[in-house]
């Protein structure tokens, strides 16, 4: 747990991406610096930055494209804050890097120390939660975001965490705590195994649903023709419902004589695999902000999600004789209430929405925010930064810093 005077957060930039308002080879990525810097100096030095999940594009985009992104993006943070601490938990589309680092570190990194790796039964769950800076003296590896820091720069601590990071702040003399999380798992689609076998704990939740996240976040991006394809049904879900419709019809209608040639399939099972194949393109939404966004603003069935994960995942987890991770003490259960802070859903949580925004666990109120989002194709159609911006945590407690209207 952090104990700070201030923090700002964000989240879902997808730097790699092509529709990002930050993606430095747009034509209107200048004007767009300049917005964010104005921004950002205005706010000005704060204790953390939080990167609160989907930072990089590591499902859609290469590699290059990405790091050097990461690159332009440092180049502008750097002109700004300062700030003491950069803070990195990464999401659904950046799950890959944390798999790696936590390969680099734990299996790797101790083979290089003389040390024996941990075994199967343990490693699923040994980085969980786990916290790995930059300024660690026994990090066996590098993290390599600090290496894409601008070196004429003070260099701030990097820190990546995974799957939560608390802050503590003194707000009119009292403490207020803030917990970060991604908020992927709050999402059906990102963890069907569940409905094989419920997960006991935050380490069954990653490690049982992990195998779907890296073929889903990663793998299916970078898989030559087919990853193509991905491409072209996520940009036709961009460009607008109907066509992404069209698409999906094409991508079927190939699947159907497929399975038709393969199989031999006679007139009768011909017609129901075609049948079957017609009500899923069905399923598939008309609009974009009922598809891709499919979780919009703080509904009903969100905060039902958001309250049965703070006391599963959360509250039953992190306490006395059972917490693991060495930045919870054993010894203490995790402070409540907390404002329970995610992005992932591209939707802030702004104006009055902000004093409805709560759940109720345990028979305690947990405030919500959320941290937004930085691509162009978010759902709405307007293209000019209504769901970015910047969550500010302060002595004066919680506010949104919009950037609607201001980008391009």
């Amino acid at each position: 747990m952090s104990t700070i005077n201030s923090a700002i957060a964000l989240s879902d930039l997808h730097l790699g991406k092509e529709t990002g308002y930050l993606y430095s080879k747009h034509p209107e990525y200048r004007q767009n610096r300049t917005t964010v810097l104005d921004l950002l100096q205005s706010i000005g030095p704060q204790d953390e930055l939080i990167l609160a999940g989907d930072f990089l594009e590591l499902s859609l985009a290469g590699h290059d494209a990405i790091y050097s992104e990461i690159k332009a993006f440092f180049s502008l943070i750097a002109e700004t804050g300062p700030y003491k601490r950069i803070v990195f938990i990464p999401g659904n589309h950046d799950h890959h890097f944390w798999r790696r680092l936590g390969e680099q570190i734990y299996i790797d990194g101790k083979i290089r120390q003389g040390l024996d790796p941990p075994d199967h039964e343990t490693y699923p769950f040994c980085f969980v939660d786990e916290r790995f800076s930059s300024q660690d003296p026994n990090l066996p590896c590098k993290i390599i975001l600090e290496e894409l820091w601008p070196k004429e720069k003070p260099k701030p601590e990097f820190v990546v965490k995974y799957p939560h990071h608390l802050i503590k702040v003194i707000h009119k003399d009292k403490a207020e705590y803030y917990l970060f999380t991604h908020g992927h798992f709050l999402e059906d689609l990102f963890k069907p195994v569940n409905y094989l076998i419920e997960p006991a704990h935050i380490e069954e939740l990653e490690a049982f649903n992990n195998v779907w996240l890296e073929a889903f976040d990663y793998h299916i991006g970078h898989a030559g023709r087919l990853s193509k394809r991905v491409r072209e049904l996520i940009r036709s879900f961009e460009e607008g419902g109907q066509k992404a419709k069209q698409t999906v019809n094409a991508v079927l209608n190939e699947i159907y004589l497929n399975l038709k040639e393969m199989l031999k399939l006679s007139w009768i099972k011909a017609s129901l695999t075609k049948l079957g194949l017609k009500y899923l393109a069905k399923k598939i939404p008309e609009e974009p902000t009922s598809g891709l966004f499919k979780v919009v603003s703080v509904d009903q069935k969100l905060k039902k999600s958001i309250a049965k994960y703070i006391e599963k995942y959360i509250l039953d987890r992190y306490q006395k004789g059972k917490a693991k991770a060495y930045h919870f003490p054993a010894d203490k259960n995790i402070p409540t209430p907390f404002t329970f802070v995610f992005g992932h859903t591209h939707r802030p949580i702004r104006g009055k929405e902000i004093e409805k925004a709560e759940v109720t666990v345990k028979n305690k109120k947990y405030p919500l925010a959320n941290t937004g989002g930085w691509l162009r194709t978010d759902g709405t159609g307007k293209a000019n930064g209504e769901n970015a911006g910047v969550l500010v945590i302060d002595q004066k407690g919680v506010r949104w810093e919009t950037l609607e209207g201001k980008l391009r």
